[in-house]
């Protein structure tokens, strides 16, 4: 009897310890981008194929839903395991407010490839790290190949050349630059912060500003005023009245020529319109010596939440360690088009257009997007104070000088000593 009642719990401490080495784990993931859900569910696959006891669901809620959803169930307690952390103040609410763990190397090993300014968005002043970096996109110049083609110009290297090929498009009876000032975010991101890293002269010069030691009344950001009044002369009739998705459908229908925006909306264009022949420039420099002073903009990061535990803790730090890896970062990068795995560990791009353009960052500086850092912490913010500078400047017809005045104004909380 003895015998039998040792053999038994042999059998129960065996089957345990092989239910604990074998247990499934399932983690959630929750993000902003509803239209990359086929993506995930591929590179989700390939991680379930190297770790089969755990799997991973991608559980995305609409764009303008999704921060409000976010908070509402990180206060339940009820959301999921990992989320999608937006850059600087948005994603560090959510941190300071107790919800998300710290990251460290020893946890998370991939930390120590990511680039410092890549690393910034998800960083406190005192260096404590809640975010893998995710993705980066690019603030530049699409294209119509054709168009150029048709009209016999090329991409331009410099501002001068910039206008001319403009001026040789709208004599040739196309809009050159399928561009609006409705959309407030389109004109921070991808029309000031486009054009400010190349008239400021560079990274440099956003470090200054990130430490007050410069100002609005600069030179170079007083010059981009300038620069952007000059392309103005090329938007299509009734630009004050135009968004982003009236942008998309004018370029990609091939109503015009150019359409500043980041290299994210590839994927879009694309769709809309598969054969159009598209290209890519960055912002041209004053001098075809001078490098290119990428607009970049880290889109988002991977955070983990503080309701994960144990077992479950220990892979959602493998999930998001893995997602740094060569083959999730060519898997995300060659499936959700025109954004790039912030790792840069890929050796290939499918897409042509998605290769052209970030093998032209080559040699560039990198110049974090301007709104969002440290200038978005209060209001107005740098999205709305400088959309309504630029109302001013194109519409009301004020001098740069004045306008830069404007800004120093509005968001004179940020310069207060």
């Amino acid at each position: 009897m003895k015998k039998a009642l040792t053999f038994v719990l042999l059998l129960l401490t065996v089957a345990a310890l092989c239910s604990t080495a074998f247990a499934e784990v399932h983690l959630t993931v929750t993000s902003w981008r509803v239209e990359d859900q086929a993506a995930w569910d591929k590179i989700n696959a390939a991680f379930t194929a190297q770790h089969p006891d755990i799997t991973v669901e991608y559980l995305p809620v609409t764009a303008t839903e999704y921060d409000s959803v976010l908070q509402t169930k990180l206060a339940s307690g009820n959301a999921e395991d990992i989320m999608f952390l937006r850059s600087f103040s948005t994603g560090l609410q959510i941190y300071n407010a107790g919800y998300i763990y710290d990251l460290t190397e020893d946890k998370v090993p991939n930390l120590s490839v990511m680039r410092s300014d890549l690393q910034a968005p998800w960083t406190t002043k005192d260096g404590a790290k809640y975010g893998l970096p995710g993705s980066v996109c690019y603030g530049g110049f699409f294209y119509n190949k054709s168009i150029f083609k048709e009209v016999g110009v090329e991409a331009p290297r410099t501002f001068a050349e910039f206008m001319d090929v403009c001026q040789k498009l709208e004599d040739a009876g196309h809009v050159a630059l399928g561009f609006g000032i409705l959309d407030s975010w389109m004109v921070a991101e991808y029309l000031s912060a486009t054009v400010t890293p190349v008239t400021t002269g560079g990274k440099a010069w956003h470090d200054k500003l990130m430490a007050k030691e410069t100002d609005y009344m600069d030179p170079g950001f007083v010059k981009q005023f300038d620069w952007i009044k000059q392309m103005a002369e090329f938007f299509p009739d009734g630009y004050q009245g135009i968004g982003y998705t009236d942008m998309q459908m004018m370029f990609a229908s091939e109503m015009s020529a150019i359409y500043p925006v980041g290299t994210f909306e590839l994927t879009v264009i694309q769709s809309l319109n598969p054969e159009i022949d598209l290209g890519w420039f960055f912002m041209p420099t004053e001098s075809a010596d001078d490098p290119y002073v990428i607009n970049f903009g880290p889109i988002m990061g991977y955070g983990i939440n503080k309701t994960v535990e144990g077992e479950k803790l220990e892979a959602a730090y493998t999930y998001i360690n893995w997602l740094a890896e060569q083959e999730a970062s060519e898997l995300f990068t060659n499936n959700v088009l025109g954004q790039y795995a912030a790792s840069g560990n890929y050796a290939s791009i499918e897409n042509p257009v998605a290769a052209e353009m970030v093998a032209a960052t080559e040699g560039a500086e990198y110049f974090i997007q301007i709104p969002y850092q440290q200038l978005s912490d209060q209001s107005p913010d740098y999205t709305s104070a400088i959309q309504e500078a630029i109302y001013k400047l194109l519409v009301e017809d004020q001098t740069p000088e004045q306008v830069a005045e404007f800004m120093m104004n509005a968001q004179s909380w940020y310069f207060q000593k």
